[in-house]
């Protein structure tokens, strides 16, 4: 699998920052081959506070299927919304995903 992880940064407004990602987030979820979408609420770093808020990782099957998303009209308007709303507030980056399983004594 690969993913488009987006950090966005500690927002001046933190009531308004999640008012306006809840639309955002709708948005996100209508984008074509979606196949999971993993939101993390950042709450600090082992050096104290974090820079961001917020991490949320979209994942799709293959690259392929990452580029023809990024091609569709649901993915310009959640990126046209994301421009408006958070410039100079985001990290955008792309990934290849792997997973480990691992027993639960281990």
């Amino acid at each position: 699998m690969v993913k488009v992880i987006t950090l966005y940064r500690v927002p001046p407004d933190p009531e308004a920052f999640e008012r306006w990602y809840v639309q955002h987030l709708a948005r996100i979820e209508r984008i074509p081959h979606l196949r999971r979408v993993e939101v993390s609420r950042i709450w600090g770093t082992p050096a104290g506070a974090s820079p961001f808020h917020l991490m949320v990782e979209m994942y799709f099957e293959d690259r392929a299927a990452l580029e023809a998303a990024l091609r569709s009209p649901e993915a310009a308007e959640a990126s046209a919304d994301l421009a408006r709303a958070m410039a100079g507030q985001v990290l955008v980056m792309f990934a290849d995903a792997f997973e480990e399983e691992r027993s639960a004594a281990g």
